[in-house]
């Protein structure tokens, strides 16, 4: 099916443009430090960006718009190793061939933004490829939100329709929703609404505990059934995270969420899985897939990795005309590339125990743990998470430490960055495309890094 303007010639010149582009990019493939002369370019940008935004900034980085696989170039001529990808979005790397591709094909079309008054084919085909990697579930339908807060308000406004008038919602300790008015509240870190009214409301349940992942269920239900006691039909649905991002990488078992659920069933509400950040990059494609959760699940919101942003339901929560609108799906040349995107990762080896998620994982985890008995024992502690999401505590795990740790890991060539309070961890979002040469020379800086800092 054409999308947009195309004869020989544009096909032609497209794909020597492809090669060109590809070609360039491939030539940013390892650390680097800054040109000489340029050593001061990032800082003065960001010195005047920061007097029209109002507010400064966490790394001293301005990009290039040139990198390649795991690398990426700042504006002062300096390469490294970019392990946070944007907070996820970058699953696949630096300039892959189908970001390159997913922008040239959107150049042929007539606009940037695709709207849900006048559609077009680029989010009828990312929904249909959505819609049919959840087959095994009773998700039906998908709608496209500007970003993941988005995504969860127009999930909240969806149970809020079907179980008028009980409008409470059950969400869990140490969640992170997103910053729209609606999600700081489900949001348990307060740090994040100083100042701001109360505009819904949550009332908090403890999380799967991994100091105690016997007790954890017990205690959760214990606190779920003293809400449902004294707030007897005022709740619509329980919502949760299967991986806890901002805590660090927090997730329980099947037999843990299971219980919950089934808990939830009993007692008439909806369960609500936020997939913003995890999906994609778990050992399946979504978290609840992971665990075997298909059946349960009645609303999913993803984004990030997706390049675009939205809410997967069930035909029962499908809302009436006129809740849910808005003017854009995204721009088409995201919509083409989470197609792409979703194609690659289903068709490719990424899942299962002996897939691309799994292997990365396997390779951190290991690392860390060897690390944290040897040559930084005392240096490096916990490390866990699951596919390319991983976490790892350093020093006495405060935030000052763990700041002082990743600002360090960045001047040595590595971007990360943080999540969690108490304890505070280094929190990686590793690209698809790192090579065993790439991680080996990760470490080697990981080391580097803690023996400067601790």
């Amino acid at each position: 099916m054409t999308i947009g303007v195309s004869n020989e010639e544009v096909l032609d010149l497209s794909n020597k443009l492809f090669s060109s582009i590809l070609l360039e990019q491939k030539k940013f493939m390892g650390l680097k430090g800054p040109d000489e002369g340029k050593e001061n370019m990032n800082e003065t940008i960001l010195k005047e960006y920061e007097q029209d935004k109002g507010r400064g900034f966490f790394f001293n980085y301005v990009s290039s718009g040139r990198g390649h696989g795991p690398f990426t170039e700042l504006v002062d001529g300096s390469i490294k190793y970019d392990l946070i990808g944007a907070i996820g979005p970058n699953l696949l790397g630096h300039s892959h061939p189908l970001y390159i591709k997913a922008h040239l094909e959107a150049a042929t079309s007539d606009v940037m933004m695709c709207g849900n008054l006048l559609t077009h084919q680029e989010p009828q085909q990312l929904t249909k490829e959505i819609l049919d990697s959840v087959k095994g579930s009773r998700l039906k339908h998908f709608w496209f939100s500007g970003s993941g807060s988005f995504a969860n308000d127009t999930a909240l406004k969806m149970l809020w329709q079907k179980k008028d008038p009980a409008h409470k919602l059950i969400a869990f300790q140490k969640a992170f929703a997103g910053r729209s008015i609606a999600t700081q509240d489900i949001t348990y870190n307060p740090d994040y609404r100083v100042g701001q009214p109360k505009s819904i409301d949550v009332d908090h349940v403890p999380h799967f505990d991994q100091n105690d992942p016997e007790g954890s269920l017990d205690k959760t239900l214990s606190a779920l059934n003293e809400l449902v006691k004294n707030n007897k039909d005022q709740y619509c649905a329980i919502m949760l995270e299967l991986i806890q991002g901002e805590a660090g990488f927090v997730y329980g078992t099947k037999e843990y969420y299971e219980g919950v659920f089934k808990w939830a069933k009993e007692n008439n509400l909806y369960i609500w899985v936020d997939e913003v950040q995890s999906f994609g990059r778990t050992t399946e494609l979504f978290a609840f897939q992971m665990f075997g959760l298909d059946e349960y699940v009645d609303i999913v919101t993803v984004g990030k990795a997706l390049q675009a942003c939205g809410t997967l339901f069930t035909e029962e929560l499908n809302p009436k005309p006129g809740l849910v609108a808005g003017t854009f799906n995204g721009s088409n040349a995201a919509l083409n590339a989470g197609r792409k995107v979703v194609n690659y990762l289903r068709e490719g080896n990424f899942y299962g125990e002996d897939g691309r998620m799994k292997y990365l994982e396997t390779q951190f985890l290991t690392r860390l743990s060897s690390l944290a008995k040897t040559t930084c024992k005392g240096k490096i502690g916990y490390a866990g998470g699951v596919g390319s999401m991983i976490s790892f505590e350093v020093g006495d795990s405060t935030k000052e430490t763990t700041t002082k740790f990743i600002k360090k890991l960045y001047e040595n060539g590595i971007i990360s960055f943080m999540a969690g309070k108490d304890p505070v961890r280094v929190r990686f979002l590793l690209p698809t495309c790192l090579t065993d040469e790439h991680i080996d020379e990760i470490f080697k800086i990981i080391v580097k890094t803690a023996d400067e800092v601790l």
